[in-house]
């Protein structure tokens, strides 16, 4: 009989996911007492903002490296019991004893560094667990699905800080963020194995399954020179720079531009922000569903492919017409599908990692969503300045223009082209390099 093991795992990593989110924005809420009672400053604040992104997006690389040599139990356990607990320092960041010697904002900057930094090691390590636990058929669903539950966390994080806040104050929110972290973080450690293989609950049909297309997944040397040589990467660098421009305009801009450009009040801004959340939370697992649906039919190449250049040709579509509509509601609907979509296609980009790194999946992962932190972060200082001197239209415009470049780039991405190590070894004195 076949067991399920292998989903109880993903449903453990959507959890993690959704606490991940919830930790990425429940500060930006908070900001709204933290900011009168330590006197910090819109820049101050924005200073704050880009130190965390900094530490995410860092930590992306050496965080999935680290996965792949010691796996994503222990990693995914220490990332999540570290920013977990910095998470909950943050409560007393402003009047602790580092901030008497660097000031309350310093000592802001400091913790909210390192909460970045254990979060960037999330989704590399979540990328890994997916390779070594899902079946071929089912990589780019799961990796949609994790991706997907990001929209959970980040429209459940408002309304749940917001009532302690008012409630409790601002401090125990971060108390009971912390705490939830852990829970979760002793949890998975306890259920978790690095492979299926090491699980007791996992049947022989359900390894069978799991391993049906034989790749190794077993720890090898990194093959940095194979990695940053091979064009697959380096085009899902450049179609991931386009992406992450795209949603982080949703993440840093959606909700003013709602409001102070097309006119909602705040309670109407704040509900529809979470439009895109909702449509991303939808379309990134529909997107992998899809994905791995066409790869199986059709083959990985065109598998992924058809689905990363819908998705960000769909994206940019939704852009152009958002940004046109007359209709403040149909903009709202268009513009939310239009990070939905690109979360549709970021399924298949999940599972073209996986398909080409294999047991490097979480390195070759945080390599090239680097890009996307990097799009990210010229995102929200690109979007206001050319909104100033061109409008807002040619602002998200522009967005559609980077995604339907991306989805241009995928159709150079080959999913079936592998990234393959050399792999060194003495045979009586001799040395054989098989590469292929």
């Amino acid at each position: 009989m076949e067991t399920r093991t292998r989903w109880t795992i993903l449903w453990f990593l959507v959890a993690i996911s959704v606490v991940r989110s919830m930790d990425a924005v429940n500060f930006s809420v908070a900001a709204q007492q933290i900011m009168p009672e330590y006197g910090l400053s819109n820049v101050q604040m924005g200073l704050l903002y880009t130190v965390f992104t900094a530490g995410y997006a860092l930590f992306h690389v050496p965080g999935g490296w680290l996965g792949d040599r010691v796996g994503p139990r222990w990693m995914l356990t220490l990332a999540v019991v570290w920013w977990s607990a910095f998470t909950a320092v943050t409560a007393v960041a402003g009047s602790w004893w580092l901030a008497g010697l660097i000031g309350p904002l310093g000592s802001f900057m400091v913790v909210r560094f390192l909460v970045g930094m254990g979060e960037g090691a999330a989704y590399p390590n979540s990328t890994r667990a997916v390779a070594s636990w899902m079946a071929p058929n089912e990589r780019a669903f799961a990796g949609g699905l994790v991706l997907g539950s990001i929209g959970i966390g980040y429209g459940l994080a408002p309304p749940v800080v917001s009532w302690i806040m008012v409630h409790y104050g601002w401090r125990p929110a971060f108390y009971v963020f912390g705490f939830v972290g852990l829970i979760v973080a002793v949890l998975w450690y306890y259920f978790a194995t690095d492979r299926p293989e090491d699980h007791p609950r996992v049947s022989p049909l359900e390894l069978q399954r799991i391993r049906s297309d034989s790749q190794t997944l077993e720890q090898q040397p990194t093959p940095w020179r194979a990695i940053f040589t091979h064009p697959n990467v380096w085009l899902l660098m450049l179609a991931n720079f386009g992406f992450g421009y795209g949603v982080y305009i949703y993440q840093s801009w959606f909700y003013l531009y709602l409001v102070n450009v097309r006119g909602f009040s705040i309670m109407q801004g704040g509900w529809l922000t979470t439009g895109p959340f909702i449509a991303l939370t939808i379309l990134g697992p529909i997107g992998g569903k899809c994905s791995d649906a066409l790869a199986k039919r059709y083959g990985v190449t065109w598998g992924r492919r058809a689905v990363a250049v819908s998705g960000l040709f769909l994206a940019a579509v939704c852009l152009y017409l958002g940004a046109h509509a007359e209709n403040p509601y149909t903009a709202v609907i268009m513009l939310s599908l239009g990070d939905g979509f690109l979360y549709f296609a970021g399924a298949a980009g999940v599972g073209t990692v996986i398909d080409i790194a294999g047991a490097h999946s979480g390195t070759v992962y945080g390599v090239t969503v680097t890009a996307t932190q990097i799009g990210g972060a010229v995102a929200p200082v690109l979007t206001p300045y050319i909104a100033e001197h061109l409008g807002w239209e040619f602002a998200l415009q522009f967005a559609g223009l980077l995604a339907l470049f991306s989805s241009f780039v995928w159709l150079f991405i080959d999913a079936a082209k592998k990234i393959i190590p050399r792999v060194e070894k003495q045979d009586v004195g001799e040395q054989l390099v098989v590469a292929r």
